[in-house]
């Protein structure tokens, strides 16, 4: 059961990385220029699903290490993707807060979303990748 699960959320991982980059190269192509972005609003929500698993999912995987008897390459990388996850979920949330305060996006504030946010999508790409192909490919056996 638990190889199916791990698997599972290794495929919801890879398809929602594939999804945010496949919608962050084609938005400034679809985008009409207001300051909505349905698509995005509704992505949102997966990327929050996908932010909360990644977190889990790699202190479940750092947990189960014994220090002791792994080498330190293997140490590196889960220590890598928890850190990792944890620095998107920080950013995640406080961006996904930030949107919902639409008082705030004036001057200087509006200007940072334009570095801000492809930002956060980068790394949620990055790290759901790895994550996913890592847990589909594994099964939870690591």
């Amino acid at each position: 059961m638990a190889q199916i699960l791990s698997r599972l959320f290794g495929a919801y991982l890879l398809l929602t990385a594939i999804a945010v980059a496949l919608l962050f190269m084609i938005t400034p192509l679809i985008h009409d220029g207001s300051p909505d972005y349905p698509i995005w609003t509704i992505l949102n929500y997966f990327m929050a699903l996908g932010a909360i698993l990644m977190v889990v999912l790699t202190f479940l995987y750092r947990w189960k290490l014994d220090p002791q008897n792994t080498d330190n390459y293997t140490c590196a990388i889960a220590n890598g993707l928890f850190y990792g996850s944890v620095v998107l979920l920080m950013l995640f949330f406080w961006q996904y807060f930030w949107l919902l305060d639409t008082s705030s996006e004036t001057g200087d504030a509006a200007l940072s979303h334009t570095i801000y946010f492809p930002l956060v999508d980068a790394i949620y790409v990055v790290l759901g990748l790895i994550i996913g192909e890592r847990l589909l490919r594994s099964g939870g056996q690591q």
